[in-house]
């Protein structure tokens, strides 16, 4: 795996993408601030709007070590690579602007880094009114892509195939090796983005991404601002063109067939307005691994 050189003693680089919750990033940001035990560098990328910008500059914590960054057209996986890319850290943290950390959610990133064969840790994540899991396929690709699981408010540690995007870290020699976030996927909301970078990680490294419970946040989904504005009916098409781009991309065709032949069932009784928009974002994928 390449070697990255860093210019500071910063042990993580959080990074941090806003859009039109200038109040939300300012609450997080207080709480970064506060941060004396681990030396942190915070990235914040604003694709606000003018106004909205604005107040999150006004504000913006005064400190050599926190950096704001205006991008004028949102694009959620530009963002995340310019992250890793603009990092100064060995470690690079991804934290929603709609969150709130623990005392020990950065401790419990770093300490997993240490072990060099950990490149990425999936932080515990609770959403609010949501139900605490029981159930231990965290962050689990099963079936060729058929079943993707989440349940990540799961309460014990293990090793998973992927994060959730709105709490998760990676070693930044790892993003560059597998070259960060695919921004061939479609907007408004970018899915599929943390399940696949995840996947193209722990399938070249085994059991090199670890869900720390420690590394927690409440995750508090505001409705206001975010993509919450976007049609419904268009973030889900984009959401199913972006599956079957996952599963054009990742896997070959005698496990496209695994994952129809489990798939199928459930995408006719339940989603099968989905179908089309899964078919051409897998058509795509495979057009683009054969050029």
């Amino acid at each position: 795996m390449a070697k990255i050189q860093t210019t500071t003693d910063y042990r993580i680089s959080v990074v941090i993408g806003t859009f039109n919750r200038p109040d939300s990033v300012l609450g997080l940001l207080e709480q970064l601030v506060d941060i004396r035990d681990v030396p942190i560098e915070v990235l914040v990328f604003d694709q606000s709007s003018k106004e909205n910008y604005s107040v999150s500059s006004s504000l913006f914590p005064k400190q050599e070590n926190f950096h704001l960054l205006r991008l004028e057209k949102p694009n959620t996986c530009r963002y995340l690579n310019m992250g890793w890319q603009y990092a100064k850290a060995p470690i690079v943290l991804y934290l929603d602007d709609d969150v709130t950390i623990t005392s020990e959610t950065l401790n419990a990133h770093i300490r997993h880094y240490d072990k060099k064969s950990l490149l990425g840790v999936a932080g515990r994540v609770v959403n609010d009114g949501e139900q605490i899991s029981k159930n231990s396929q965290v962050g689990k690709v099963l079936f060729c892509g058929a079943v993707i699981t989440k349940n990540f408010s799961f309460t014990e540690p293990l090793y998973v195939d992927y994060p959730y995007g709105c709490n998760m870290s990676f070693k930044k020699a790892a993003l560059e090796e597998v070259g960060g976030f695919d921004e061939k996927l479609k907007p408004p909301i970018y899915a599929y983005n943390e399940v696949d970078l995840g996947y193209r990680i722990t399938k070249k490294w085994k059991n090199s991404i670890i869900f720390e419970p420690h590394a927690l946040v409440y995750h508090h989904q505001i409705k206001q601002g975010g993509t919450r504005f976007y049609n419904q009916k268009y973030i889900q098409k984009t959401t199913d063109y972006n599956y079957g781009y996952f599963l054009g991309k990742n896997f070959n065709f005698a496990q496209n067939i695994v994952c129809l032949i489990r798939r199928i069932p459930y995408q006719i009784v339940k989603e099968a307005n989905s179908i089309w928009e899964i078919l051409s974002g897998f058509m795509y994928a495979k057009s683009v691994r054969t050029r």
